[in-house]
């Protein structure tokens, strides 16, 4: 059996939908819902290889699913009907330019005519997956198509930053409230009093100066630099090299943008970090507990840290791109 075609799961929705109950439905060969609103019934159908610009709305039964509404619309190509069986392309190549469309999709049906899919965890027998869409325009070849697609994809740019900035934070807050929660767990423990004797014992005996901050990460500034300071919030360039202070072996290298103060690296990277100025360098000494913890595939638990630094950058805007996903903080 051919695979189940979730167009409609990738586009979108927002539209009051009509009840079935209340529309008279036509149906494809295969048995497929569909109700057509034609503005201009003179106009001529799309054909196989156009390209159909779209709104859309799509939910299950009552429950909305996703929408292109306010959002950048949705793109499809008409293909040959003889290639679909029970699925919303089967009815493009009956529409036209402003034509609007309700289609329902069974999942009884559904099921049936594709045994072996698996659908998703969201559906069950007896739903009902309807959608509602808007033919906005009608594409005769790839290339006009491919140029209107990037003129929304660039109008639609400024949303798609505010909503990934949104998804960030939220990501940003989440991993604050676990990490404090690890904190809480390993001062109660020991483990943070343990950690923070074992790396004084350390530097005292390779008669290391190196200075406490936050809750227990050692810093020895070799150069303090003479940029501006690395405060929490700003976005800093960092070259490193980290090693393992057991066995003194450098397992990572490189060059590494992120913003301070974030818990988007570990812990000891948030807080000695913050001691340096632009074009500074130094160590930073992380006892386990403010570096990987518990659980990290490559290390040892609570394994204590030695990171070489020096602070290439600080400024208050985001660097163009990340070089490399290190060091990341712990889950």
């Amino acid at each position: 059996m051919k695979p189940v075609n979730y167009f409609l799961m990738v586009m979108a929705v927002a539209t009051t939908m009509m009840s079935c109950n209340s529309v008279n439905y036509q149906k494809t060969k295969s048995g497929l819902l569909y109700k057509i609103i034609s503005s201009n019934p003179k106009d001529s159908v799309a054909k196989i290889g156009d390209w159909l610009k779209v709104q859309f709305s799509n939910k299950i039964n009552d429950s909305v699913l996703n929408t292109s509404y306010g959002k950048m619309p949705g793109y499809a190509q008409v293909a040959p009907v003889e290639n679909i069986s029970y699925d919303v392309p089967e009815i493009f190549p009956l529409l036209r330019k402003g034509d609007s469309a309700i289609i329902v999709l069974l999942i009884d049906s559904l099921m049936k005519k594709n045994a072996n899919a698996n659908l998703p965890p969201f559906m069950k027998k007896g739903d009902r997956l309807i959608l509602t869409l808007k033919v906005l325009e009608v594409f005769k070849n790839d290339s006009l198509y491919q140029a209107d697609r990037q003129v929304e994809m660039e109008k639609d740019r400024p949303r798609q930053m505010k909503e990934q900035e949104e998804q960030m934070a939220k990501m940003m807050k989440e991993q604050q409230t676990i990490k404090l929660k690890d904190e809480l767990e390993m001062e109660k423990s020991g483990e943070a009093a343990k950690g923070i004797a074992a790396m004084e014992a350390y530097l005292k005996e390779k008669n290391i100066t190196a200075q406490k901050t936050g809750k227990g990460t050692f810093v020895l500034i070799k150069e303090q630099g003479t940029g501006p300071m690395a405060d929490s919030g700003k976005y800093v360039t960092v070259k490193y090299t980290g090693r393992t202070l057991e066995k003194d072996s450098v397992f990572d290298s490189g060059t590494y943008p992120l913003q301070l103060g974030t818990g988007a690296v570990i812990s000891g990277w948030d807080e000695g970090l913050q001691l340096f100025r632009q074009g500074g360098k130094g160590t930073l000494y992380v006892p386990g507990f403010r570096a990987y913890g518990r659980n990290h595939p490559n290390f040892k638990p609570f394994q204590s840290m030695i990171f070489d630094v020096e602070m290439l950058n600080v400024s208050d805007t985001m660097p163009a791109q990340r070089e490399q996903p290190m060091p990341q903080r712990r889950n």
